[in-house]
């Protein structure tokens, strides 16, 4: 594999998650003889000191002994997964074991170092090739999890985070809402138009939603005219309301293209969790309908309009 000319020693973080302050101390001293930066090396002695530092920490690469005080590193990396595998893994143990290595490698380690082998140069190397390796494969998830036209997440990407926005939401005990997003006029447009200016028009509809979200949420075009958007990690309903009232006001200004200003409004329905539903199915459902009711409203009123689905339409 080439060297990556991006890699820069210096600024590459790592976790290192080991119960045994010596075998820690070890590979940070490995670390920092191998070219890498102390400050940059985060020390996790448990489980939940790990789940914490990647959930807290922008990390590029992890190194789990699989031997953690009251979990095993299978375990660690499971939790991983649910959390969207936001770390490349690379796992540790005392001795050779077979089935450590081939476990690891079914949860989806990109190594595994025994510590008694474990020198500067072997440490350099395996993680300079994980981190290339995640790199390669984070383009091609890219490419099959964004939609092309508008650059935003597409329907399946939605469907991952909004699984692992759940389960974050569950885990911190917050609340969580999805807001499904109708264009008003989209069709007129391409009928009138034509199609470049349809495009046009989901175009600048992703960088509007993209510019008035905040970082802790997600933008998605379903399809045609269809977005949606995963609201996470607010302090009250007050805060999650503040952010959808910025989603309607980006269709208070046309979208120009070739001369003429293109009028698009918005049907909104939104849905909470867990208020209306835990279910991410009956989430989805409840918000879709909802839309459906504000674009009802939005033909009479000729405006873009929201409807909130309520506890009682869960059981409906």
């Amino acid at each position: 594999m080439p060297r990556d000319t991006d890699f820069k020693h210096n600024t590459i973080r790592i976790l290192v998650v080991d119960g045994d302050d010596a075998e820690a101390d070890s590979l940070v001293k490995s670390l920092c003889e191998a070219g890498f930066r102390k400050a940059n090396i985060v020390v996790a002695r448990s489980f939940d000191d790990a789940v914490n530092a990647v959930e807290k920490e922008t990390l590029q690469v992890a190194l789990i002994n699989y031997n953690l005080p009251s979990h095993t590193g299978f375990e660690l990396m499971e939790e991983l997964m649910r959390m969207g595998n936001p770390v490349p893994v690379i796992m540790t143990a005392e001795a050779k074991d077979s089935k450590i290595d081939s476990g690891a490698m079914e949860r989806g380690a990109y190594d595994y170092l025994i510590h008694s082998e474990i020198d500067p140069e072997l440490l350099e190397r395996t993680i300079r090739y994980t981190i290339i390796r995640r790199k390669l494969e984070d383009r091609l998830v890219h490419a099959a999890l964004y939609d092309e036209l508008s650059s935003l997440p597409n329907r399946r990407a939605f469907f991952d985070r909004l699984k692992q926005g759940l389960f974050r939401a569950d885990r911190h005990k917050q609340e969580l809402s999805i807001v499904y997003i109708d264009l008003n006029g989209f069709k007129a447009v391409n009928d009138t138009h034509g199609h470049q200016a349809g495009d046009e028009v989901i175009r600048e509809i992703g960088k509007r939603l993209e510019i008035c979200l905040r970082r802790t949420d997600t933008p998605a075009r379903l399809g045609g005219d269809e977005f949606a958007c995963i609201l996470e990690d607010f302090r009250d309903r007050k805060a999650a309301l503040a952010v959808i009232d910025k989603i309607i006001n980006i269709f208070a200004d046309p979208i120009p293209y070739d001369g003429v200003d293109h009028q698009i409004g918005g049907s909104l329905g939104v849905s909470f969790y867990p208020e209306n539903a835990t279910d991410a199915d009956l989430l989805i459902q409840l918000a879709d309908e909802s839309m459906y009711q504000a674009k009802v409203k939005s033909r009479r009123t000729g405006k873009p309009e929201m409807i909130i689905a309520t506890p009682e339409e869960k059981t409906a």
